[in-house]
């Protein structure tokens, strides 16, 4: 016989608990700080202001002796000395004759003349601010009755089958310059209860991301992450306190956050929409549709139905507050469209290396000397470039002559000249590159034959970085002379047929080589630009200028830097190629896009309790040494500042649960900004009923009411009456007795007894 096993589950593990269903959007705000001694107006300067500074001063046309002068105009006569400045340009290295030398770039005279205060106190700008990370919770906390939607009226005993159908039209357009347009109809059957939290994403992503289409300023921003992207835009100035740009940022986060969710729920309740239609059906009855019908004989009713929406409770808060360096870079892509423009150069080198010596053709020879043509390759002189930009940068053509003697001629092989192309610089190979532009013509050069080739040379920004000299060369063969008539020419015909034959061969094989060698370029370059991350090549482009080789060639230097920097959040926003001019690398792409940006700036987060190391490093590039006690003293009370901020509104120092018992439950610390609600469409709808103020009734079936509702009187008082009997008849009985009573109405007899 079997066993009966009850199994023994707690009741409290059965039961059911109402509990809050949470999204969250994230997003950032940055505001740089201003560090100052002794908390006054003489800013801190870090090691590359110091830097860009004494090199304006050698190389950038400002005078050493008005500098005084334009630092009082600013009011910072004391950032000189505060920061040490004699001591710096001591240790900067001596003048580079190849920067000192330049012609000044070109500038057209205003009114407002040189304006080199304006310039000072651009460099003097920080770079160092305070990224405050917030999210916006999106709690669903009921529902609300919403807009009228439909009326049905029904007549008395009348009955409608309805087909309820619900759906949501979004349509999405998106305007680039190649004026493509995309069109998205979703139908949806949920409750759209996830949809604020994509359409605010999206919104929030329109508003920060593509600036230039949605508030016309002008930038782009790296793709949205799981933790979202910097916003920097509209900020004002630069603040000295950590409470000063929290309040700052409070305001604006928490305005631009309920504009947003406004913005995507007030389109989803113009889109969403209820049609209800009536339909007449013949056989079995569908269970998609509903049967309403009218209960009253004579009186009609109308039925109201109302859209039920969905209350959402919105609430910003505030989860973080990191210090953050934003160095800036100018055209971030050189480095990129370098990469493709070598690689597609190696590819088609190594195709022509792979192919045989280029038939020579030959020249006539004396009878019995056999054909050959003698070539020498000429170098150029080595030409000092001097057409630098204000900033260090260059993009200018050069003409640059080979002479030869007469007698000679070119081979018209441009590909030699573009492999003996040197240029003569101590910039890295990234941040300089020249290239041979049309081609080379044969010119008078102080009366000697030339072939003049123009070269393009195009820099990245140093400012009084060192300079450059370029040279190439070129080949040249003797030109053929008339020889004597009495000549072999058939054994020259013979060679000259076969040298022809051989060339065409040649060529034909080299357009081979150089069309496979052009695909696979293409592929190359499909290859870089589908791996292709703007922030991984900003934060290189950043590692490459401020973190030297000597400090990233260890390992325990490299565990070191992604311990102090946080650049898995590290972000980056770009601004239009059209503040540098020139032709964009990818027309086909917006102009804010990272390929056609003209400057870049990187926001790169420091992790909690990292700061101290992080800003030594940036204001005085030391790791393990300490900087001078004042500056010491001024980084410190800015991190005591920031860890008072996050203990006051976070609940500790360093944004971590603060742990102080055994399996302690550690509670959920943000200081929340402020709260709104949101009400969002779904599926559902309310029924009213509205009974109607008259009736369909004749007279007769007035009298028939009136007839019935009297009968009915009279059979509840005849009941009443047989319940009093009963009650009285039992009273009565002290003994069993066979006795029938029969009381009431039965059918048409008489009461009997």
């Amino acid at each position: 016989m079997g066993t009966v096993v009850v199994a023994d589950a707690d009741l409290a593990t059965l039961g059911f608990s109402s509990a809050h269903s949470d999204r969250y959007v994230y997003s950032n705000y940055f505001v740089p700080v201003q560090l100052t001694f002794g908390g006054g107006e003489t800013p801190l300067l870090p090691f590359y202001v110091k830097q860009a500074l004494i090199e304006a001063t050698r190389y950038g046309g400002i005078s050493a002796d008005r500098l005084p002068h334009l630092l009082k105009e600013l009011g910072l006569s004391e950032v000189w000395k505060a920061n040490d400045m004699d001591a710096a340009e001591a240790a900067l290295p001596g003048v580079d004759s190849g920067m000192i030398n330049r012609e000044p770039p070109a500038r057209r005279q205003t009114v407002l003349g040189d304006q080199e205060a304006e310039f000072i106190a651009g460099l003097l700008q920080s770079d160092v601010g305070i990224a405050f990370l917030d999210r916006t919770r999106i709690r669903p906390v009921g529902f609300a009755l919403g807009e009228h939607v439909y009326a049905l009226a029904l007549a008395p005993g009348e009955e409608a089958v309805l087909e309820q159908r619900t759906y949501t039209k979004r349509e999405l357009t998106l305007e680039e310059q190649n004026e493509t347009e995309q069109q998205t109809d979703v139908e949806l059957t949920s409750a759209l209860t996830t949809e604020l939290q994509e359409g605010f994403e999206r919104q929030k992503s329109l508003t920060d991301t593509w600036g230039l289409n949605a508030s016309h300023t002008g930038q782009y921003t790296s793709p949205t992450g799981v933790w979202g992207t910097f916003n920097a835009s509209h900020t004002i100035g630069y603040t000295r306190s950590v409470t000063e740009a929290s309040q700052e940022t409070s305001r604006r986060a928490v305005k631009d956050s309920q504009t947003a969710t406004s913005k995507v729920a007030a389109r989803y309740r113009t889109q969403h929409k209820t049609d209800f239609k009536l339909v007449s059906e013949t056989g079995m009855e569908s269970t998609s549709k509903r049967t309403v019908r009218n209960p009253n004989r004579v009186t009609p009713i109308t039925l109201h139905y109302f859209k039920v929406l969905q209350r959402l409770e919105l609430a910003h808060e505030r989860y973080g507050a990191r210090v953050c360096w934003a160095p800036t870079v100018k055209d971030p892509a050189l480095a990129f469209a370098r990469k493709i423009t070598d690689g597609r150069q190696r590819i088609r080198d190594n195709a022509l290396a792979a192919l045989p010596t280029m038939p020579v053709k030959p020249v006539r020879p004396a009878p019995g000397v056999p054909a050959a043509v003698e070539t020498r390759t000429i170098y150029s002189p080595v030409v000092t470039l001097d057409k630098w930009g204000f900033t260090g940068d260059m993009s200018a053509d050069y003409d640059i002559d080979v002479v030869f003697d007469s007698g000679w001629e070119w081979d018209g092989d441009i590909e030699t000249i573009r492999q003996n192309l040197t240029l003569i610089t101590r910039r890295p190979p990234s941040g300089i590159a020249a290239r041979v532009v049309g081609v080379p013509v044969v010119t008078d050069s102080n009366g000697q034959p030339a072939l003049r080739v123009r070269i393009h040379v195009g820099a990245a920004s140093w400012l009084a970085g060192p300079g450059a000299d370029v040279q190439l060369a070129a080949t040249f063969r003797r030109t053929p002379t008339m020889v004597d008539q009495n000549a072999d020419d058939a054994a020259y015909n013979a060679l000259v047929a076969g040298y022809l034959t051989d060339l065409q061969e040649w060529q034909d094989r080299r357009d081979a080589v150089l069309a496979a060698a052009e695909e696979a370029g293409d592929e190359f370059e499909a290859r870089l630009r589908n791996g292709f991350s703007p922030v991984n090549e900003m934060v290189s482009q950043i590692i490459e200028a401020h973190f030297p080789a000597s400090v990233r060639d260890e390992a325990w230097e490299i565990d070191f830097w992604h311990r102090v920097f946080d650049w898995e959040r590290a972000s980056f926003v770009s601004y239009p190629g059209w503040w540098s001019g020139g032709d964009a690398r990818a027309p086909e792409r917006d102009p804010s896009d990272f390929l056609n940006a003209s400057w870049a700036k990187l926001y790169l987060p420091v992790r909690a309790g990292m700061e101290l190391a992080a800003l030594r490093w940036i204001f005085g590039k030391v790791v393990a040494t300490r900087l001078p006690q004042e500056v010491e003293h001024q980084l410190a009370a800015f991190v005591d500042e920031l860890a008072a901020f996050r203990t006051s509104h976070l609940g500790t120092g360093d944004e971590m649960p603060d742990l102080t018992s055994e399996c302690q439950e550690v509670p959920e610390r943000v200081y929340c900004l402020a709260k709104w609600t949101e009400l969002m469409p779904t599926d559902g709808t309310h029924l009213e009923v509205v009974q109607g103020a008259t009736t369909a009734a004749d007279a007769v079936t007035s009298q028939e009411i009136t007839d019935a509702e009297a009968l009915r009187a009279a059979l509840l008082d005849g009941e009443l009456q047989t319940n009093r009997l009963k009650t009285k008849a039992y009273d009565q009985m002290t003994e069993p007795a066979d006795v029938d009573i029969h009381l009431g109405t039965p059918g048409n007899s008489s009461p009997t007894a």
